[in-house]
């Protein structure tokens, strides 16, 4: 029995070998020679708290009430391509040099707080493959076939984690001195420390210290001189922060003072909601549609990732720069100090109608008896009751079409401008369909429409077919300010409507930029 199952193995490699001769083979092989295997982590008194399995069970914290630390560790592959004279090599022996190629791993350890990078390690290896068509050659390299040796690579990563707690722990010993050079009793000594970046490390441990310096009188004054210091909000009582997360002019203390001057509320009111940014409506905006696609496709199959992706956009609306983590215990404290709920409600970043927003631009969003606008008289703010804007609506008080309309749409208006019209309006009415128009359509519409009616002649060749100006404007009760407005509100009142394609097509005409600016409108 054994003698014949030697035998099988016997023949078993003789077989292999042959088929490697035949076709060749290729091996993976891990190179670590760029890591400093000789690295030893050790223990070190930290400036910070952290929860990093990396570097926690080397780093002490110097007390139990230090800011904490975010670690984020990250991996990035550069290809290593075939070098010219190993290709020459490779290709003169008919393959008996084996090519070389394969990727080099960067993995980097960055220690941030309050969005801040406060110290970075790297460390590289590399998965090289060795080919060859004809010979077994790679074999001589002792690689892995297929995948790279799982225990190699485990080895590499824990010399990687030791190599990152080292460097850490270095670069705070380094910046130690530089820290204690500073008076712990002066808040603008911190302060100045802070700025300079001289030793970040340390700014945790340095903007603590400010905070805890505060004198029992005018608290919240001395904070307001060192609120914009990084991460100085963060190290505050909950009742403090309420009163210093915003943008400058609507902070919670600087509304107070506002109110406590005599401004009226429905004024301050307005600020807040039309300073609402419009980066922070686009991003709302786009996630929505993530999120609605996300839940269309996945709630059955995979509520966990709807789920996860619903928290990781929570988290982001929250750190937004317009109301950064504000939460209702911070909106509480301000309410129960004299701050009036209808403004509190909207500090915060939570997505808010375009009608809301617009309409504050213009004018109180309370009527006479303070009570707040509903979202119907709001957009209707956003329509003027004549025909002096500069802008004509297509429809009438009466919500049927301006003669004009009617005009524009059954009159022959050449093949360019028909066609890039029409264009248009059908590919408004197909994304329609989907409930939506994505930004990069704007672009596109607005491309063609600007490349073959943009110009006066295209303008007025249109205006003509319409009955000239005067019939247009003769025939139009409503108007708008801007063709934002228009295109929000048009879309809102009348986008679902059979007909609104044809006003779009008639208005494009007349204004040729509106097409652009109705894709972008949500």
């Amino acid at each position: 029995m054994e003698k014949s199952s030697a035998r099988q193995w016997k023949a078993v490699f003789t077989a292999t070998l042959a088929t490697l001769a035949l076709s060749g083979c290729a091996v993976y092989k891990l190179d670590d020679s760029a890591l400093d295997k000789n690295a030893q982590a050790y223990q070190q008194t930290t400036p910070f708290t952290t929860d990093s399995p990396i570097l926690e069970p080397w780093l002490i914290p110097a007390a139990d009430d230090l800011p904490a630390v975010e670690v984020v560790q990250s991996q990035s592959a550069n290809y290593i391509t075939t070098s010219g004279l190993n290709f020459l090599a490779s290709l003169l022996t008919l393959t008996l040099v084996p090519a070389v190629d394969g990727h080099e791993y960067t993995d980097t350890l960055q220690v941030v707080w309050d969005g801040e990078t406060l110290a970075t390690s790297s460390a590289s290896y590399s998965i090289k493959q060795y080919f060859s068509v004809y010979f077994p050659t790679p074999m001589l390299f002792l690689g892995s076939l297929y995948e790279t040796d799982q225990a190699d690579l485990t080895d590499t990563l824990e010399t990687i984690s030791v190599i990152h707690a080292r460097n850490i722990a270095d670069t705070i010993a380094g910046q130690q001195p530089r820290f204690d050079r500073i008076a712990k009793d002066d808040p603008d000594a911190l302060a100045a420390f802070v700025k300079t970046g001289d030793a970040p490390l340390f700014n945790p441990l340095a903007v603590a210290g400010i905070a805890a310096l505060a004198p029992v009188d005018n608290r919240l004054e001395y904070h307001r001189t060192y609120a914009e210091l990084p991460g100085y909000i963060n190290v505050l009582p909950l009742e403090a922060q309420a009163w210093l997360i915003g943008p400058d002019g609507l902070k919670g203390w600087q509304i107070k003072e506002a109110l406590d001057n005599g401004e009226e509320e429905a004024e301050l009111l307005r600020k807040v909601v039309s300073s609402y940014p419009a980066d922070l409506t686009q991003w709302n905006q786009e996630t929505r549609r993530v999120e609605t696609r996300y839940r269309t496709v996945f709630a059955d199959t995979n509520p966990q990732l709807v789920t996860n992706l619903l928290e990781t956009y929570a988290e982001k609306r929250a750190q937004w720069p317009y109301y950064p983590n504000m939460t209702d215990e911070h909106r509480r404290t301000l309410v129960e100090n004299g701050v009036p709920a209808s403004i509190v409600s909207y500090m915060s970043n939570t997505e808010r109608s375009a009608e809301l927003i617009a309409a504050a631009k213009t004018g109180p969003l309370q009527d006479a008896q303070g009570q707040m606008l509903t979202e119907e008289q709001l957009l209707e703010r956003l329509v003027r009751k004549d025909n002096a804007g500069p802008y004509l609506s297509p429809y009438t008080s009466d919500d049927v079409f301006a003669e004009w309309v009617n005009l524009a749409n059954n009159a022959s208006m050449g093949a360019s401008v028909g066609t890039a019209a029409g264009a248009m309006a059908g590919a408004y009415a197909a994304e329609k369909a989907l409930d939506f128009v994505p930004f990069g359509l704007g672009g596109l519409i607005g491309g063609a429409v600007g490349a073959e009616i943009g110009k006066e002649t295209g303008r007025e060749t249109a205006i003509s077919a319409s009955g000239g100006w005067e019939a247009i404007k003769a025939s139009s009760d409503r108007s708008f300010d801007s063709l934002t407005d228009m295109a929000r509100y048009l879309k809102r009142k009348y986008g679902t409507t059979a007909n609104f394609n044809d006003a779009v097509k008639a208005t494009s005409q007349i204004y040729p930029e509106f097409g652009a600016v109705l894709a972008s409108t949500y």
